[in-house]
């Protein structure tokens, strides 16, 4: 008797290695981009399928760039995500923690630690690293200049903070948050938050108190400035009404086809009276406005904007406290909105339209760079500055960067270490050293003697008491960072948490069982989907007629 084989041929085990494996993907990708921590990080480029390039050094954008095929380096790649979409910061220092404490854990396999004596240290190690950071977080005031600080030290060594050396972008930025923040319930709304990129200076870039739209007002008759002026936002058109479904009009004379003329023409001077009737100076229509409607209302001194998208209009009640009309039949004096000032303005060749007003609850900031490469960068750096501020106003607690968190952390990991027995007690030593990895990095970018520096910056840290010592960027040497670097508590209890799950995730596969990719899926003429390894030649399909003939393949 014939016994058959326990899995199906396309069907393949790993086995024991696939441990060693998923470690050693995981901390290829976490190698990749570590030497872009800090303010002297490097920066990577990634060009598509297209040729174009994208020059970054925000981990979390440049892993999204990459396709990669092993699950475990995908792990990562979701982790630094998750750490990118919760605090907008953080992302490399992940990743570097991932990486140290993947090549500590790979160490202890090879001594004979099992699997779950690891990952159950590095959980008891992630407590004693929150508890520490309890300890040593910092409440502080929610000001415009702790803010001030937080977004200098996230945009420091990046395109956008380089690119103006006055620090304009840092009040930019603060304010914006500011503007679009509900301070009685520490809520900021970040999508309140609009950003137009246009090519252009740098030192152009600007803050904008209310909506810019990317459209030019329709006529050249109409106003180019006005002020003080009530905006009609208007989800219908001001033309004639075409029916939505087919329907046929029957004129047999050219009287009755100058009737039909004259009632459009009626019909559209009707909707432009109420319209002027309302007292708007500024009507936006999402849908189209005719030329007759234009005419009518360059005459009365209305500006007009047809065609706006649906988030420009949500931004403008944001920022002028409009309502969409409900009716242009029926317009109620309430659903009107004021804007202090309206203007066009020709920027990069393209005129838009700015609605600014006093107390905006919607903002734009205006991006100028000089190519669309940068472009890219200054927007995701703005956006990195704008969701670590919204995660300092929900928890109003920082601690000092530069390495410092890091090592004092790591410093009083390694004293709980102690007071645990067995093996435990080497991982969670083991866990504390995988934390120097982030001042390592640091001082290695910066062209430091990483060893030298990492003896000098634990025995300060042990011998210093309440000192902030960590690694300068400017100078290069150990300084007390106190007030110098700001970070938020949020992004390094992000990180920390994210990285030690994301290594216990990993650590626990022990085997992989995969499927062989069969790229010859086609369906047949009769609707029959079905693979084969073969490119089809060996392959027949006769229809249940028995007619002999090979039915049409579709490769897709």
């Amino acid at each position: 008797m014939k016994y058959p084989e326990i899995f199906n041929p396309d069907l393949s085990q790993v086995g024991r290695s696939s441990q060693a494996y998923n470690i050693l993907a995981s901390t290829l990708m976490a190698d990749m981009i570590k030497t872009s921590l800090g303010p002297r990080g490097m920066e990577k480029m990634y060009i598509d399928i297209l040729g174009e390039e994208t020059v970054t050094k925000q981990g979390g954008a440049y892993l999204r760039k990459i396709d990669v095929d092993h699950p475990a380096a995908k792990a990562v790649i979701d982790a630094v995500n998750t750490v990118d979409n919760h605090v907008g910061d953080g992302t490399i220092s992940t990743a570097v923690m991932m990486g140290a404490l993947l090549g500590q854990a790979r160490s202890m396999l090879d001594l004979g630690f099992p699997t779950a004596v690891i990952t159950r240290g590095f959980e008891v190690a992630s407590v004693y690293a929150q508890e520490a950071l309890e300890e040593i977080k910092i409440r502080a005031e929610t000001s415009q200049d702790v803010m001030r600080r937080l977004a200098a030290s996230c945009l420091n060594g990046k395109a956008l903070y380089a690119a103006q050396d006055d620090g304009r972008i840092v009040d930019m930025l603060v304010d914006a948050v500011c503007h679009t923040t509900d301070f009685e319930g520490m809520k900021a709304r970040t999508d309140d938050i609009k950003i137009e990129e246009k090519a252009g200076d740098p030192a152009d870039t600007r803050l904008v108190m209310g909506t810019v739209i990317d459209k030019p007002v329709d006529s050249p008759e109409m106003p180019r400035r006005v002020e003080g002026v009530r905006i009609l936002l208007l989800n219908d058109e001001l033309e004639a009404t075409r029916t939505k479904t087919e329907s046929e009009i029957e004129i047999t004379s050219p009287k009755q086809m100058g009737s039909f003329i004259n009632r459009q023409k009626a019909d559209t001077l009707e909707i432009v009276r109420r319209v002027v009737e309302s007292g708007a100076g500024l009507v936006i229509s999402r849908k189209g406005i005719d030329e007759l409607a234009q005419e009518l209302l360059a005459r009365s001194g209305i500006m007009s904007v047809r065609r706006v998208k649906y988030n420009d209009i949500w931004w403008l009640q944001k920022a002028t406290k409009a309502s969409t009309c409900r009716s242009v039949q029926d317009i109620d004096c309430s659903e009107l909105g004021y804007a202090v000032r309206v203007y066009e303005e020709t920027v990069a060749g393209d005129r838009m339209l700015f609605v600014e007003s006093d107390q905006p609850e919607s903002v734009t900031i205006l991006l100028r760079a000089r190519t669309k490469r940068y472009l890219d960068e200054f927007h995701r750096n703005a956006l990195n500055v704008i969701y670590m501020l919204r995660s300092f106003l929900q928890h109003p607690f920082v601690v000092y960067g530069g390495g410092s968190c890091e090592a004092i952390v790591s410093e009083k990991v390694r004293e709980q270490a102690l007071h645990l027995e067995g093996r435990g007690q080497v991982v969670a030593s083991r866990f504390a050293d995988a934390l120097d990895e982030v001042p390592m990095t640091l001082a290695r970018n910066l062209g430091m003697d990483p060893l030298d520096t990492l003896a000098e910056l634990r025995s300060k840290v042990a011998t210093s008491g309440d000192v902030w010592w960590g690694i300068n960027s400017k100078t290069r040497r150990l300084d007390d960072l106190s007030g110098v670097v700001t970070e938020p508590l949020a992004v390094k209890r992000q990180a920390l948490l994210t990285a030690v799950e994301a290594v216990n995730m990993i650590l626990n596969v022990d085997d992989v069982f995969m499927k062989d990719l069969i790229d010859n899926t086609h369906c047949h003429i009769d609707g029959t989907v079905h693979a084969h390894k073969d490119p089809g030649r060996n392959h027949n399909h006769w229809e249940q007629e028995g007619l002999e003939q090979r039915q049409m393949h579709h490769h897709y």
